[in-house]
């Protein structure tokens, strides 16, 4: 009998593999959600840090009526886009568990939805609030 080559230690499973992918995706996923609320952030930092004739790169000089809603607005779009993002990636992580789909695929669907969620939360966002005022 011929004995067997001996198990490489150095490649792993193919689920320990789909567990690091995953929880590189998770580290990268909590980055740019952390990207996006530090930028939401300052954003409405220099907006309230500026002075009130001029006003800041929001409000456009009118600091009662605009400011308090380009405020809103900016906050509201973070939250949307992040929430939108994580659940997308929920979904694609689903089907990556289940097996209907791989790592590109699931990927692909969270950068398609990266990129095009951050043109339309903010738009969600105008919309929604100005439809509450």
């Amino acid at each position: 009998m011929r004995p067997r080559p001996p198990r490489s230690a150095a490649r792993p499973s193919p689920a320990a593999e789909r567990e690091t992918s995953l929880d590189r995706s998770l580290l990268a996923h909590v980055g740019w959600s952390a990207l996006v609320a530090v930028g939401a952030l300052a954003l409405i930092g220099i907006e309230l840090g500026s002075a009130c004739p001029p006003g800041g790169p929001l409000a456009f000089g009118d600091c009662v009526a605009i400011r308090p809603f380009a405020i809103a607005v900016v906050g509201f779009a973070a939250v949307c886009y992040v929430t939108a993002l994580s659940a997308v990636r929920w979904w694609a992580t689903g089907l990556r568990r289940r097996g209907l789909a791989d790592g590109r695929a699931a990927r692909d669907w969270y950068v398609l939805a990266a990129t095009v969620g951050l043109v339309i939360a903010p738009l969600f966002a105008f919309t929604t609030l100005s439809a509450l005022r």
